[in-house]
């Protein structure tokens, strides 16, 4: 993303708007030449208009000079005619008015040197009218006289007339000059006007136009600023660390949802208004103030990080300055960082204790288990049998092998050792019968209840180690509750979700079965929930407890798949959940032969052992029971002695030295003696029967230290096929459930170790194996063996890849199954290429289980 666009929006806002002021300025100078016109038209147009009115005017003073000397000559006509009094009246009345008339007429014409002139003989010819009418008086009575002067009087009225007459004519030229003038002005006016107008309507349509596209532009500019903006946040909301941007006078100006949620900030302060003194008010009111809003140095680029705890968090805070002004807080939460370490760092603690508890409970269980055949072979001789006092303390040498094969096995368990035989149980009806047991274990002062909710699930747990862990918590609460309380066992249904998964890294979503075991006791401190599941530790006193009963239930639980939490008060009390796998099976029943009597048998049994004293007192155990006993002291030994012998069963270790494997081994056996029992033993079951903690189907395991009725019984249910498991029969594996041959499997793979395993595995499902180091050795094959059903190779084959050996396979059997074992996390690799939608992918390391299902699939 390039932020700088925002600065190419605001470069066209200012191009434009440059663009609408140029257009702007020859507009107002246009305004001001047409203002300054159109006020000089108007004063024009108003001088003519003056000048129209000031001609009329002067008409109208000639229409009343003429008015008026007609009144004057009617009234002297008629003074003359009638001799009558009463017409010197209008008579002198219009006399006075002619001479105000010509006065006016005067001053009207001032700048009109022809009309002044005019105005002179006007003013002669009224005067010379008056005089002689006023000599007429003097001569009324001649009659001569009389007719003279009217005749004179109209002669000079005539005069006067046309005077008038050659004025009016002369001032209607000036007013038509002038009207045309006043229409020139006009007509000028108008056209100016509408120049003007158009000009000015291009010069709007125009500044209208750039208006338009400013606005189109400041609205592009708009939506990609709003855009801009809208990805600037939506990146700020994406990011892990919280935001935030203060300008150079405190405004916050740009931050994200994380920076409030980390610090706990009130949600009224995520505004643009808000500034930085409330921040760092708000943070002085906290109890350890940090410094987070306090503004770099002057000149200082960035500051170190620091770190806080802020509302419970692991929080590191930095700072950096802006070049610009302001500068930026940015926050990282680092707790599941540090936890995950805590956690990692726990888990490597315990991984390595966990493998030298398990060195050293093989070890010890080798000894315990010479110790164990040892005393019961002793304590049942005459000697022990004639001496109370001699088979008493036989019989607690016998519990104190006993005791120390507990501790054994909860050291195994913890490291996750321990062979479990999983069954499918209801865990109710498990804590139900352990109910009574646990009352007379605990004591009459705690209180048992046992809440089994309704509609259980099954799980696939060892119902052995469930109640050795239940019997493990009960006495940890009975001790932590010293003056009596109450033990709660709860069963019910649970589902761990994503949201509990993403939290507790180990757990996997899905529905498990809750186990928990709650008490009413002193509870347990932090500094004693970090370490209680380590082996040893304990805060009994000495003596009183070997801190190996909660390891024993956090090995076991892990190891079945499952998830234990704790959670624990002081002075509260303490709850353990423990929660395992469910599962869909049908319940299973339980081993019919673990109350059955011990008896021995007279069947032939092969011991291979490789520790001398195990293998002596095996032998004199199995002897006495009654078998018919050989061994040997190593595979290679072993087969030597089966050449010659046929025995019912063999009875091996599972770790013995030799090139030979345990696993090869009992395959060559049952090879060369088919239908031989095999019993494994063992005290250290990481090994070849023992994948991710269970048994393989069709292992029958005794593991170490065991007594001499557990292994009659033992031999018993294996002889009499009611153990758990059984093993194929020679010639191949068989399906476990059908006793058919479940097909065969071409392995290909280039490193012989991996290609033994493998084919063991397939072995051990029951298949039919066939193996080859490259493709083309796999090629020759499956054109000689028509019973290959099924291909299972690696993608890294020296020559012709594993593509290419799936392309040429499938060409010749199209319908053959193919399986692809893959380092890839994906089928995405390279070297897969485009393979048909049936070819099934299976990743690199894969288990039993797994192997299991895509064969099946």
């Amino acid at each position: 993303m390039r932020f700088g666009t925002g600065y190419v929006g605001l470069g066209k806002k200012l191009t434009a708007n440059r663009l609408v002021l140029l257009a702007a300025v020859p507009l107002f100078l246009i305004l001001a030449v047409v203002t300054y016109l159109t006020i000089q038209f108007a004063a024009n147009e108003r001088e003519a208009q003056g000048w129209v009115r000031h001609t009329y005017q002067v008409i109208e003073q000639f229409n009343l000079v003429l008015s008026d000397a007609q009144d004057a000559e009617t009234g002297q006509r008629g003074f003359l005619l009638t001799r009558k009094p009463e017409f010197l009246e209008p008579y002198q009345t219009g006399r006075s008015r002619v001479a105000a008339d010509l006065a006016t007429f005067r001053q009207l014409t001032s700048d009109n040197p022809d009309q002044q002139r005019r105005a002179g003989r006007l003013e002669r010819l009224v005067h010379e009218r008056f005089s002689a009418f006023d000599n007429t008086l003097q001569q009324a009575d001649n009659g001569e006289a009389l007719i003279a002067a009217l005749v004179a009087g109209r002669q000079r009225m005539d005069a006067l007339r046309q005077e008038i007459a050659g004025g009016v004519a002369e001032e209607r030229r000036l007013l038509a000059i002038r009207d045309q003038g006043r229409r020139d002005v006009e007509n000028l006016e108008i056209g100016f006007a509408i120049g003007a107008a158009v000009l000015t309507l291009g010069i709007l349509l125009l500044a209208a136009a750039l208006l338009v596209r400013n606005n189109v532009s400041l609205a592009a500019a708009e939506k990609a600023r709003a855009n801009e903006a809208a990805i600037l946040q939506a990146t700020l909301e994406t990011v892990r660390e919280g935001i935030a941007y203060f300008t150079s006078d405190g405004l916050l100006c740009a931050f994200n949802a994380r920076f409030f949620s980390l610090l706990d900030l009130p949600p009224e302060l995520a505004a643009m208004t808000a500034r930085l003194p409330a921040f760092q008010k708000l943070e002085t009111m906290r109890a350890a103030a940090a410094h987070i809003f306090e503004p770099p140095a002057p000149g200082e680029q960035g500051s170190d990080t620091t770190h806080i705890v802020w509302a419970d968090r692991e929080l590191d805070i930095y700072k950096a300055a802006v070049t610009t002004g302001g500068f930026i807080i940015g926050v990282v939460d680092v707790t599941a960082r540090l936890r995950a370490e805590a956690l990692a760092r726990q888990s490597q603690k315990m991984e390595a204790i966990g493998h030298l508890t398990g060195g050293v409970a093989h070890d010890f269980n080798n000894l315990l288990q010479i110790i164990s055949a040892n005393l019961d072979l002793a304590a049942a001789g005459p000697t022990v049998q004639a001496d109370p006092r001699l088979r008493e303390r036989m019989q607690s040498a016998v519990e104190a092998v006993a005791r120390g094969s507990r501790l054994t096995g909860q050291l195994l368990a913890f490291a996750r050792r321990q062979a479990l035989a999983p069954k499918s149980v209801d865990l109710g009806r498990v804590i139900r019968d352990m109910s009574d047991m646990l009352r007379r274990t605990l004591g009459e002062n705690i209180e048992v209840e046992t809440v089994i909710a309704g509609g259980l699930w099954n799980t696939l747990v060892d119902p052995n180690q469930v109640e050795n862990t239940v019997l493990n918590l009960a006495i940890n609460a009975r001790d932590a509750m010293p003056d009596g309380g109450k033990l709660t066992l709860e069963v019910g249904n649970a589902f761990l979700d994503d949201a509990y998964a993403a939290a507790h890294a180990e757990v996997t979503p899905g529905q498990y079965v809750m186990l928990a075991v709650s008490d009413t006791g002193t509870g347990m401190t932090p500094e004693v929930l970090t370490r209680v599941f380590e082996p040893f530790f304990t805060t009994k006193p000495e003596g009183k407890g070997t801190g190996l009963g909660l390891a024993q239930a956090f090995g076991f639980t892990k190891q079945t798949g499952g998830h234990i939490k704790i959670y624990s008060e002081v002075g509260e009390g303490t709850t353990i959940k423990l929660y395992l796998p469910r599962t869909r099976r049908e319940t299973d029943a339980l081993d019919a032969a673990r109350g059955a009597p011990a008896e021995g048998g007279s069947e032939r049994i092969l011991v291979v052992e490789d520790d001398a004293g195990v293998r002596t007192a095996v032998v004199d155990m199995l002897t006495d029971l009654g078998y018919r006993v050989s061994h040997a002291d190593n595979a290679e030994r072993a087969l030597e002695v089966l050449k010659s012998e046929a025995p019912d069963l063999i009875f091996t270790d599972v770790v013995m030295p030799g090139i030979l494997s345990t696993r090869e081994f009992t395959r060559l056996a049952q090879e060369m003696h088919p239908g031989v029992h095999i019993l494994y033993t063992s005290g250290y079951t990481q090994n070849a029967i023992v994948h991710n903690g269970r048994l393989d189907d069709d292992a029958l395991l005794l593991s170490k230290p065991y007594r001499k009725d557990e292994l009659a019984r033992k031999l018993r249910s294996v002889f009499a096929g009611t153990a758990r498991g059984a093993i194929a029969p020679p010639g191949g594996r068989a399906d476990l459930r059908t006793g058919q041959h479940r097909g065969k499997v071409l392995v290909v793979e280039d490193i012989a170790l991996i290609r033994m395993t493998t084919v063991d595995m397939v072995e051990e499902l029951g298949f039919t194996a066939a193996e080859a180091a490259d493709a083309s050795a796999a090629l020759a094959i499956l054109q000689q063996d028509d019973e290959i059903a099924i291909l299972l190779t690696d993608l890294g084959l020296p020559g012709m890849n594993g593509r290419q050996l799936v392309e040429e396979a499938l060409r010749l059997k199209p319908s053959l199954k193919v399986i692809i074992a893959s380092g890839y996390s994906t089928h995405e690799g390279e070297e897969t290429g485009k393979l048909p939608a049936t070819v099934t992918y299976l990743a690199k390391p894969f288990d039993m289980q797994q192997l299991r299902r895509v064969l099946e699939a």
